[in-house]
């Protein structure tokens, strides 16, 4: 697994601080280590390949239980959305964009596709379509959390 930080700059907090941390449990750990590195990973079984998101404690495909996490490139296409426009917080900007993109796991030995339910950032939902190429955008929401968020791939954009 390779150790490279993602080369996406860092950018803007794009929700409220009073927005709750992220709950971390030992099967969600190294995933969120992962993510405080700019690295975005998803949990490889190491008997059949099969990849999951969220970390679980057994794999949906063979039921066994020993893990690996597999880096990914943080390229996805968007898969679904919806735009919420009643605040969470008080101090939130509306709407916001829930979204499910279909990660990019390709050249990492997972066995199937992958989707991480997520928030598309820097766009309003008038600008989304499903098939759209996506690419992560890193929230540091503190100096050992940041949450990955996506932004629409500039390079879809010019097509």
């Amino acid at each position: 697994m390779s150790r490279a930080k993602n080369p996406t700059p860092e950018t803007e907090r794009w929700f409220p601080n009073s927005m709750p941390a992220p709950m971390v449990d030992h099967h969600t750990l190294p995933f969120w280590e992962a993510c405080s590195e700019h690295r975005l990973t998803v949990q490889r079984c190491t008997a059949c390949n099969h990849a999951q998101h969220p970390p679980a404690p057994i794999c949906s495909a063979c039921r066994g239980n020993d893990f690996e996490q597999a880096e990914v490139s943080g390229k996805g296409t968007l898969y679904t959305y919806t735009a919420v426009h009643q605040p969470i917080t008080y101090e939130e900007k509306l709407p916001f964009i829930i979204a499910v993109v279909e990660l990019d796991v390709s050249g990492t030995g997972c066995a199937n596709s992958v989707r991480m339910m997520t928030n598309i950032v820097d766009a309003d939902d008038g600008d989304l379509r499903i098939g759209q190429a996506v690419v992560i955008a890193w929230e540091k929401v503190s100096d050992s959390v940041s949450i990955p968020r996506f932004k629409l791939d500039g390079l879809s954009l010019q097509q």
